[in-house]
């Protein structure tokens, strides 16, 4: 067919084109371009489009030109993101267009659903809005073309289906060499060397160094970006404001410890260009020593945990490290800290397991009264009862437990991942995991997310723990046995009460004459120790500690007033 159409049996949409061409009406005519990506071919393809257009609309003596309409970088299968699209369907529907030019109709839609709703669409408007696509030599107003129009956006959906499986089959051959994409446009600290590789950038790297000495030091990433804007250091992309998402960015970068990982998320579908991060379903291509890096895998692997803590939190303390106690009453115990959230259950688990804490040999008998029977204490606890209560949002102790350490102003937390038990020793203020002992709620998420995963707790219930106490001399301590408690019930209804639940088996076993296994194991212990050493200090686990070395207070303001002075 030539670019010349001869006159057809127009669309009953419209019956004013009665039998003469289209192209010698009078009609507000627009065009829209779009091209896939930024590179210099394509921005040429665009401009030769518009220039083409430009000519060609005005060549028609009965068309008024009203404007060309784009997408430069955007996908076709998708017609959400598309700024330039969207807004000239809606002068379309405002009766400002009745015919738009384009070039194919793979240009228009990748996808035959979006493709066929929309023109449906615009042909229903009054007057309805035609498209003629000129490669496809195809207007919609002709009878007829509906079909042929499916068949183009079928074929257009298939072109780009092929294109995307291409393109990611391609990205994992490169993959599997080696040859991983590293852009540094947006990489502070980073220029390209040669093709593929990475360079240091010196001042930009300098910015790097700062945030992560800072954010080591224990500063927030708030903060942070508060002293790069005041100190006019620029981002990526030159700007001179910071903000704590663009630092928590460069926090998480693995690029700046010299590694790199690919394909962390993946394509849901090629239509919708939906991605989920990537944890399995995929193969990850991780290479630990890429290119030179400005920090060490170490300080990054602490930022990384030091990212999941309250800095917001009085009881945080950037220095943490788990170390677990190997002597005495409390040996196996881990001292936590509230407000650190860089462990789950299973670390905790593993640095017990690996501590390799001695055990003790034992021996013991369970004495039974006559006439009497053993039962569980939480089956008649009151508000009074010594007892502490979890929920997701930290730790509560009872006025009755607070009242069993007297004189006590601070106490530190202990966990024995392996027995369950959570304990309670006093320490000083000087500690940096001490919390004060009274009975205010303990805001502690980050603690509360280990215990309930360890436990395997309903997340939206409150679990309350009766108190074990223990005392010798000037030493004592409080023990938690978490596999015996009783828990309260959210409904989920606002206003309404929580229900209060505990095992069904404390009722059948009610008089059961058998006690706790772990805390009969340290009531003996208690027994055959001359000293219990509560105020044990705890040893460090090797693969658990700091490995790096952190700046304090006054040597990281001390690194501040330097680089304000380079940057004067």
């Amino acid at each position: 067919m030539g670019r010349d159409l001869s006159k057809r049996i127009v669309s009953e949409v419209d019956p004013a084109y009665d039998n003469k061409d289209w192209r010698e009406k009078k009609l507000r005519v627009a065009t829209y371009i779009r091209v896939s990506t930024d590179s210099s071919d394509q921005l040429n393809s665009f401009k030769n489009q518009k220039a083409h257009y430009e000519k060609f609309i005005p060549e028609h003596p009965n068309w008024e030109y009203v404007g060309l309409y784009s997408d430069e970088g955007i996908s076709g299968t998708s017609m959400h993101n598309r700024v330039g699209f969207q807004h000239m369907v809606e002068d379309c529907q405002a009766g400002k267009i009745e015919l738009i030019v384009i070039k194919e109709v793979s240009r228009f839609a990748r996808n035959t659903a979006d493709c066929l709703n929309t023109v449906q669409m615009l042909l229903t408007l009054d007057p309805p809005v035609g498209i003629y696509f000129e490669n496809n030599n195809l207007n919609t107003l002709d009878v007829g073309n509906k079909i042929i129009l499916t068949m183009f956006a079928m074929f257009a959906e298939l072109e780009s289906e092929l294109k995307s499986r291409s393109v990611e089959f391609g990205l994992n051959e490169c993959y599997e060499r080696g040859d991983y994409l590293c852009p540094t446009k947006n990489l502070l600290g980073y220029t390209k060397d040669v093709k593929y590789g990475m360079k240091i950038e010196p001042e930009g790297a300098k910015t790097v160094r700062l945030i992560y000495d800072l954010f080591l030091a224990g500063y927030s990433q708030e903060e942070i970006a508060e002293t790069l804007t005041a100190l006019s250091l620029p981002t990526a992309k030159g700007n001179l404001t910071w903000s704590k998402e663009g630092v928590s960015g460069i926090l998480r970068n693995e690029r700046y410890s010299g590694a790199i990982i690919m394909q962390k998320t993946y394509t849901i579908s090629f239509l919708s260009h939906k991605s989920r991060r990537n944890v399995g379903q995929r193969r990850i291509f991780y290479e630990p020593v890429h290119h030179e890096g400005i920090v060490s895998i170490d300080e990054h692997a602490r930022s990384l945990l030091l990212l999941n803590a309250n800095h917001a939190s009085p009881y945080f303390n950037h220095l943490y490290e788990v170390k677990v106690i190997r002597h005495g009453l409390i040996a196996g115990f881990i001292p936590l800290n509230p407000a650190f959230g860089g462990y789950d259950a299973g670390h905790y688990l593993g640095a017990f397991v690996m501590a390799r804490v001695p055990e003790m040999d034992i021996e013991t008998e369970v004495a039974y009264i006559t006439g009497a029977k053993r039962v569980r204490s939480e089956l008649f606890s009151n508000r009074n009862s010594a007892a502490v209560t979890v929920s997701g949002h930290g730790v509560a102790f009872s006025a009755g437990c607070v009242a069993l350490m007297k004189e006590t102003a601070y106490v530190e937390l202990l966990l024995h991942p392996a027995e369950r038990l959570l304990a309670i020793r006093k320490t000083t203020r000087r500690n940096k995991n001490a919390v004060p002992w009274n009975t205010d709620d303990i805001p502690a998420q980050q603690l509360s997310q280990v215990l309930y995963e360890l436990m395997g707790w309903q997340k939206h219930w409150r679990y309350k723990m009766t108190a074990n106490y223990f005392e010798k001399n000037d030493e004592q301590i409080i023990i938690f046995d978490l596999n015996c408690c009783e828990f309260r019930i959210r409904s989920g209804k606002k206003g309404e009460k929580t229900a209060k639940g505990f095992p069904s088996e404390w009722l059948s076993e009610f008089g059961d004459g058998t006690p706790e296994y772990m805390l009969l194991c340290r009531r003996a212990m208690a027994n055959k120790l001359d000293s219990w050493k509560i105020g044990a200090s705890p040893s460090t686990v090797e693969v658990y500690s700091i490995g790096v070395k952190t700046l304090t207070r006054a040597e990281a303001e001390q690194r501040i007033a330097e680089m304000r002075r380079e940057h004067g």
